[in-house]
C-alpha cells in the first residue's frame, strides 16, 4: 500500500517531459445509482504516442489543432486496451468524454446497471505496449472501501474482492 502512495503523490506532482510512466485509475462504485463511476489520469503526450502508433494517427490532444475525431480514437484505444468483468461477466462501459489539465488528461466512462459489485476483474493494457516500466494503479472504493492493484507488463489483468 505505501508502494501504491508513493507512486500516487509521484504521479500526481510530474512535470512536463516526464520520465515516470504511470497512469491512475479511480472506479467509485455507487450503490444507489448502480453504477461504476471511472476516472483515469494520464500523460497526454503517452496517449497521443499510443495511437500514433496504434492508428498513425496525430492528435494534439488539448491543443488548437486537436483532431475532430479525437474522442472517437481514444474511446478506440481505450476499449481495446482497458477491459472490466464484473462478478465474473464481462461488462461495457461508456466513454463520457475527457478532460485536459497541463500535461496530462482525464478520461471519464461509466457502467451502468451494476447491481451488487463483489469482485472486479480489471485488464489494463495502457501504454504497456510503449513502456517496459508502465505501471497503471487502479483505485476501487465500494462504500467505506478502497481497495488498490499495480497492474505492470506480464501481470496485465487483477481481480478486485470486495465481498
Amino acid at each position: 500500500m505505501r508502494y501504491i502512495l508513493l507512486l500516487t503523490i509521484a504521479f500526481l506532482t510530474m512535470s512536463f517531459g516526464h520520465k515516470f510512466y504511470v497512469s491512475m485509475t479511480d472506479i467509485q462504485y455507487n450503490a444507489k445509482a448502480g453504477s461504476l463511476e471511472i476516472t483515469m489520469k494520464m500523460f497526454a503526450d503517452d496517449l497521443e504516442t499510443a495511437i500514433r502508433e496504434n492508428e498513425d494517427h496525430k492528435l494534439w490532444i488539448g491543443d488548437k489543432k486537436e483532431a475532430p475525431e479525437a474522442d472517437g480514437l481514444i474511446e478506440a484505444y481505450l476499449k481495446q486496451k482497458f477491459e472490466l468483468e464484473v462478478n465474473g461477466q464481462p461488462i461495457a462501459y461508456t466513454f463520457l468524454g475527457k478532460e485536459v489539465e497541463a500535461d496530462a488528461i482525464w478520461c471519464y466512462m461509466e457502467v451502468l446497471n451494476v447491481e451488487d459489485l463483489q469482485t472486479l476483474n480489471v485488464r489494463h493494457r495502457v501504454f504497456l505496449e510503449l513502456f517496459d516500466d508502465q505501471k497503471n494503479l487502479v483505485h476501487l472504493y465500494k462504500g467505506k472501501q478502497q481497495k488498490s492493484v499495480i497492474i505492470v507488463k506480464g501481470q496485465e489483468e487483477k481481480e478486485i474482492n470486495v465481498k
